[in-house]
This record gives structure tokens, C-alpha cells and sequence, in this order.
């Protein structure tokens, strides 16, 4: 991989706990309408829209279309919901490749955002190509879709929680050292190389003090080929999937050491109730972590991602 994770995860967390805007109400709803009719007609002129330390609730409605831009919520305008019509119809797509630091489709760099109801896209496929990247604490993502094919889903830091949602790629296609939850989310390999087994996730939690890792909850992975469960981008790598289900795409062997080669100890790597055919434990790597069930509940949600209750302030999206 040729990317850098960018070390801000302190600002973004300490600017996320300064603020709570305003509780449940929505102050001021913004509508981008591709036909232009009493509408911004681009996402980012409706988030350039937003006043700068914004502190109040600002939904963001993108109606149906496709929409070809690369939308960024900047750091200083927290509080902002992106609300689409429906990942099957509101797209943002693009066709960037300039490695991590700008390549995205979406970036979302503020703590207390919401997004829901879009897809998002990288098209191109010869190198890491970010369809996302997610900095800010206290993140919701949910019914939304992330396509590309390395390198899709830059899960960079702060609590994220990524419900319902859609996330294909080949190669290390949820990748950083966010504090993330996954629930009930559809991954799908794509397997363009069927003799080279991709990787599902490469974490970068880089100490044991970190509070980085990826669980997943629920949800599948499916797709062509075959790919690897993980791989440890950095050598505290932190990896769990919990009652998910595993098709035939998954490897016997489910990891790889990388970066902890000699280390594979400081790894947590763990497989929890899993099902499928791929779900079989009996060829993986010898390394993998066996969780207790006081393991387990500090990895759930309750604790792992909403110990504050921030996502209970959240409003309530129809």
C-alpha cells in the first residue's frame, strides 16, 4: 500500500467532545437538487453553505442523481447531516488516484456528522483509490455505499458507527485506526485476480495504548474469488467479527501477519460465532486471539463505541 495515515486524531477527538449540537433539533435543512430548481446543484456548495464553527444540527438533503464531485467537510463545520434519497439513487462518483492523501470522493474530516442514503465511488482500479475517508469522532454512517477497488473506505480515526452499509473493494478496502463498530454490513471482494487473495482489512492501531480497531457485528462477506479476513498494516493491528457470516470467498488461512511478521502476539485477531463455509477455524493461522465472553462486552457497542451516550443526542433521521 502507498499511503500515509495522517496524524490528527487528537484534534478531531478533543474538538468532538467540545461540542454537542444543541441536542436532537435540526436547525436548518439545505436542499441540492442536480436540476438546479431553488437548490444548490453541487454537495460542496451546500456544505460551503455552512457557517464555519457551525454548533447547531444542519441536515443536508441531496435528491436523487449522480453527482460527479468530491465533496469535503472541512474541520471547522461539525454538526452537518448529508442525507440522500437512497444509496440506489443519490451517487457521488469521481476517478482520482493521487494516493491517500487526495485521492477521495468524500471526505469527511469534523466530528458529530451523519451521512445516509448515498453511495460513494472511486472508479478507478490500479491503485489505491479512496471512495471515503472518515476522521471525525462520533461519525454515523448508515444505508450507504462505499465502491472501489483498493483502498475503498479510509476509516482514519475518531468513534465511528457504520450501520447497514455496503463496502466492496480487493485490496485492504477498510483500512486505518478509527475506533469503528460495523453492523449488520454487506463486504464484498470483488476478485479481479482469482490466484491472489485480497484483504478485507488492514488496521493501523500502532501501540496497545491506541483505542483503535475494526468490530464487526452481524452483516457477511461474500463476493469472487478468494480474500483474506485481514492483514496488520501496523504491528497492534485489531480485527473482530462477531456472528457474521463468511462465504467460500474467505481463506483458510483468514490472516496475515505483514507488518507484525515475528510480533503475531500484539496482534488481536478474533473470529466470534461466525457462520458459513468460509466460517471453518480449523486452517487459520495459529495466532488468532480467543475471546472471553468479559473479552467480548469490551468490544460491544455500549462500550467500545457509545461509553459517553453521544449516540443517544443523536436526531432522529426520517
Amino acid at each position: 500500500m502507498t499511503f500515509f495515515l495522517v496524524l490528527v486524531t487528537c484534534s478531531f477527538f478533543c474538538l468532538g467532545k467540545a461540542i454537542d449540537c444543541g441536542g436532537k433539533d435540526i436547525s436548518n435543512t439545505i436542499t441540492v437538487n442536480p436540476n438546479g430548481k431553488k437548490a444548490f446543484t453541487t454537495i460542496q456548495d451546500a456544505i460551503n453553505s455552512v457557517k464555519s464553527n457551525n454548533d447547531k444540527w444542519v441536515k443536508i438533503y441531496i435528491k436523487a442523481g449522480l453527482y460527479k464531485e468530491r465533496p469535503q467537510i472541512p474541520i471547522e463545520k461539525p454538526c452537518i447531516i448529508l442525507q440522500g434519497e437512497g444509496s440506489q439513487n443519490t451517487i457521488v462518483s469521481f476517478s482520482a488516484h493521487n494516493g491517500t492523501s487526495d485521492s477521495a470522493t468524500f471526505t469527511s474530516s469534523p466530528p458529530n456528522v451523519i451521512v445516509t442514503g448515498i453511495t460513494f465511488k472511486n472508479l478507478y482500479t490500479d491503485s489505491p483509490a479512496l471512495a471515503a475517508r472518515i476522521y471525525g469522532d462520533k461519525s454515523f454512517i448508515y444505508n450507504c455505499s462505499f465502491m472501489g477497488y483498493q483502498d475503498t473506505l479510509f476509516d482514519a480515526s475518531g468513534r465511528h458507527y457504520i450501520k447497514n452499509c455496503y463496502i466492496e473493494g480487493e485490496i485492504d478496502f477498510i483500512f486505518g485506526n478509527a475506533q469503528s463498530y460495523y453492523e449488520n454490513c454487506e463486504i464484498k471482494a470483488i476478485g479481479r485476480n482469482p490466484n491472489l487473495p485480497g484483504f478485507v482489512t488492514a488496521q493501523g492501531r500502532s501501540s496497545p495504548d491506541q483505542p483503535g480497531g475494526f468490530v464487526f457485528e452481524g452483516g457477511s462477506i461474500k463476493g469472487n474469488g478468494k480474500v483474506n479476513l485481514g492483514r496488520a498494516w501496523r504491528p497492534y493491528a485489531r480485527v473482530i467479527f462477531h456472528k457474521t457470516y463468511f462465504d467460500s470467498v474467505v481463506t483458510p488461512q483468514g490472516w496475515v501477519a505483514w507488518t507484525a511478521s515475528g510480533n503475531e502476539n500484539r496482534v488481536t485477531y478474533a473470529e466470534v460465532d461466525c457462520e458459513g463455509p468460509g466460517a471453518d477455524s480449523s486452517k487459520r493461522v495459529s495466532w488468532i486471539k480467543k475471546l472471553s465472553s468479559s473479552d467480548l462486552k469490551q468490544f460491544s457497542f455500549p462500550v467500545f463505541i457509545n461509553n459517553d451516550g453521544w449516540f443517544d443526542s443523536l436526531p432522529t433521521i426520517s
